[in-house]
């Protein structure tokens, strides 16, 4: 996959103990979510960041 040629968009986030997080914001390099069960999600809540990286206190 070729990051240079991705799309660039503002993610929100709201898990405080993220490294990525910065005022709300997504601030990792890359960002993968995937399914929680497969490779098919029906709802929102059947999703996951993978990215997510704990380390950050709230």
């Amino acid at each position: 996959m070729d990051v240079n040629n991705a799309p660039c968009m503002k993610v929100k986030c709201g898990v405080v103990n993220c490294v990525y997080n910065e005022d709300t914001l997504c601030h990792a390099d890359a960002l993968e979510v995937n399914a929680m069960h497969g490779h098919k999600a029906d709802i929102s809540d059947e999703t996951c960041c993978t990215t997510f990286k704990s380390g950050r206190k709230s």
